[in-house]
């Protein structure tokens, strides 16, 4: 086998290098049953002043609900940490002081349990107050106003 053979293949003619890249982009401009379609550019239509305005609101109301969301994650638990679980009683040797030390752990334990369940719904109850039911509807107005207005001008 020659030379020429080796890298032209067994035609022995001359054969074009193609990079990979090349192949890519002309297949992907080559699709079967598309012609001119894929040479449209996309349509994209620029916000009115009153849209950008909107759209710069609703950014700021975003910002708003992540910052009132971390705010009140901060209150609800960094504010007021918890305090250390209780340990278990040790076995001391009597019965009866056993089981009084026994019964005073299964009530702290349940006390602790109920703080950290308030703890939990006092930030769901602020979550929702805040973000849900005051911030939330307004930005999604907004938002509705922008989608809205695009469709109503074409």
């Amino acid at each position: 086998m020659t030379e020429a053979q080796e890298k032209g293949g067994a035609g022995g003619g001359n054969v074009e290098t193609v990079p990979p890249r090349e192949i890519l982009r002309l297949g992907l401009e080559e699709v079967p049953g598309k012609k001119d379609e894929s040479k449209e550019k996309p349509s994209g239509k620029e916000l009115d002043p009153l849209q950008k305005v909107g759209f710069r609101l609703a950014l700021t109301f975003f910002a708003y609900i992540l910052l009132a969301s971390i705010a009140i994650f901060f209150v609800s638990f960094r504010c007021f940490e918890l305090p250390p679980f209780p340990t278990p009683p040790s076995n001391p040797g009597d019965p009866e002081q056993y089981k009084r030390l026994l019964d005073a752990y299964k009530q702290t334990s349940d006390i602790y349990q109920q703080t950290a369940k308030l703890q939990v719904e006092r930030a769901t109850q602020l979550f929702q107050l805040v973000v849900a039911s005051t911030i939330l509807p307004v930005f999604s107005a907004i938002l509705g106003y922008i989608f809205g207005s695009k469709k109503s001008g074409d």
